[in-house]
């Protein structure tokens, strides 16, 4: 049994010694469907541009059309970053797995190493020793017996180490595997911002032109009147639907927030609630909420606990968030240029919600906050607390 076992150790080591790390393979993963969505998109805009400016459409159709097609790049280098994350955290979980198996299989060797020692200066002697020495034939025996069970286990711990030996090569091929994807997804994910640097570029001349003729600001208001109707449909569309799960009520109800409310973002409010002058054009306008002028990617936050029930898009104001709360409350979050929440999703109070952009603002970036009540809009300065620091 011993002789046998000891031909198959020997013919193992080899094994483990001159077994060659098997190569990656090719990564044959087809593309997220969400990114192909995003990226068919974005072609549909560019499109879109291209025939405006060949015939000549209005510069608010070519701006909307931009905005569009930024806020979705956005969106694309969003998800890829989220891709990206989890290929990082699988890529520590398959390193650190290898590094233990590693180990592991260490073990195993340093032990086989020792049993090999003692079975060449010992071997069938030391038991033929034992048995001369021992008190009875039937001791020996025994003896001996044990010999041969503790042979079988240490050939079963040879397997062992010839499957952690295994383990290792797969686990090695997999992170190879793990590490190509990740990099094709940095490439992908710098290319997409190098774009999107060229289209705020193209905006903000296209922009430029627009702040300077007054008819182009004229049609913007108009647009801006639009929006504000169809947020108004999509709130009372919501209040009519009947939910299959009623918001819960929460420890602090929206109405006891009234002049201590969270502010959405920090920043100076640059546009107040109600009617106002409008700079340039000299005619009287109304607006709805209150517009926060704030950093680029300034982290938006919710201002109470309640849920996500529509994500949308309005040309003048980009990317929309409306959270429901408990009460028959609503709060629009617009300009917005990036979503970090999924519809329907439950949120706390102070979780951010995405990030400022300027996507349909003539101002640079900003966040235009409402608050409604049903399907009447109130002031959000009346329920704020403090300064927005």
């Amino acid at each position: 049994m011993f002789s046998k076992f000891l031909v198959l150790f020997l013919s193992g080591l080899i094994f483990l010694g001159f077994q060659q790390d098997a190569q990656g393979q090719n990564d044959t993963e087809s593309p997220h469907e969400k990114i192909r969505k995003i990226r068919d998109e974005i072609r549909a805009f560019e499109k879109k541009i291209a025939t405006s400016k060949k015939e000549e459409i209005s510069l608010n159709n070519i701006l909307a059309n931009y905005d569009r097609e930024i806020d979705l790049t956005h969106g694309l280098i969003q998800t890829l970053k989220k891709q990206d994350n989890r290929k990082q955290k699988q890529i520590a979980k398959l390193e650190n797995k290898l590094t233990s198996t590693q180990v592991e299989l260490q073990k195993l060797k340093e032990y086989f190493s020792k049993r090999l020692v003692y079975f060449y200066k010992y071997g069938r002697m030391k038991d033929l020793e034992l048995l001369l020495t021992s008190r009875s034939i039937n001791q020996g025996l025994l003896w001996i017996e044990y010999q041969e069970r503790v042979s079988e286990h240490d050939y079963r711990q040879y397997l062992k180490m010839k499957e952690k030996q295994a383990q290792i090569i797969r686990d090695k091929d997999l992170l190879t595997v793990e590490v190509a994807e990740k990099r094709k997804i940095i490439r992908v994910k710098t290319d997409e911002e190098r774009k999107l640097k060229k289209k705020k570029v193209k905006r903000q001349k296209l922009l430029r032109t627009i702040q300077q003729d007054i008819r182009l600001l004229r049609q913007q208001l108009e647009e801006k009147e639009k929006a504000v109707a169809e947020i108004r449909k999509i709130i009372l569309r919501l209040e009519e639907a009947p939910s299959q799960t009623p918001l819960v009520k929460p420890n602090i109800a929206f109405r006891e927030l009234k002049g201590q409310m969270l502010w959405p973002t920090e920043g100076n409010i640059i546009t107040k609630f109600g009617k106002y002058m409008h700079p340039v054009l000299k005619t009287v306008t109304e607006n709805i909420g209150i517009d926060i002028k704030a950093p680029a990617e300034s982290p938006i936050q919710s201002v109470a606990s309640g849920r996500v029930t529509a994500i949308t898009w309005q040309r003048g104001r980009g990317n929309i968030v409306i959270v429901s709360h408990y009460g028959g409350f609503y709060t629009v979050y617009t300009h917005l240029q990036e979503i970090w929440v999924g519809l329907l999703q439950e949120v706390e109070m102070g979780q951010v919600i995405g990030t400022v952009g300027e996507s349909g603002s003539l101002k640079g970036p900003v966040l235009h906050f409402e608050i409604w009540q049903g399907t009447e809009k109130i002031n959000p300065e009346e329920w704020l607390g403090g300064a927005s620091t």
